[in-house]
């Protein structure tokens, strides 16, 4: 009985101090402002404002970037596996981006209004690294104060 009680005693102790494993979230969102001090900041589901973040996701796992900015902004993957990556919303500010100066080449996922939304869904395992390119101003004399930040964004998937 002494030994029973002893292992029953050691399993449950074992099960308490095991580590528990949380898996990776499935969706997650990021926010890009601007500011006057470097230019352009992002948020990681309504965390502080950083210009690098990083992202854990689970695989088939989406990613919501919404540009709040005062700039068009166009998210570029630099490396990793595929993606697929959808425009969703272009926002309420109808044909803007016919008549600013658009800056480069912009993707066909560039949002070029202020609530333009792309979702980018993580299909398989991996690291998968991003940019993001200020397109042009949406209106003329804003200003800022230093160099612009160039914000980056490190997503892991497992």
């Amino acid at each position: 009985m002494k030994r029973t009680g002893a292992l029953l005693a050691f399993s449950v102790l074992a099960l308490v101090l095991t580590p528990t494993v949380n898996a990776a979230p499935s969706t997650a969102s990021l926010q890009i402002s601007h500011f006057t001090r470097g230019c352009h900041s992002w948020s990681l589901n309504g965390g502080p404002y950083r210009v690098h973040q990083t992202v854990h996701l689970a695989p088939g796992g989406t990613l919501q970037v919404t540009n709040d900015d005062l700039m068009a902004q166009d998210l570029v993957k630099t490396s990793g596996p595929g993606v697929h990556m959808a425009l969703v919303r272009q926002s309420h500010m109808g044909a803007m981006h016919m008549t600013m100066r658009m800056e480069g080449k912009p993707s066909r996922y560039a949002m070029t209004h202020m609530g333009a939304q792309v979702k980018v869904t993580f299909r398989s395992a991996g690291t998968y690294h991003f940019r993001l390119i200020d397109r042009g101003d949406y209106v003329d004399n804003i200003k800022t104060v230093g160099p612009d930040n160039k914000p980056t964004l490190t997503v892991t998937v497992s």
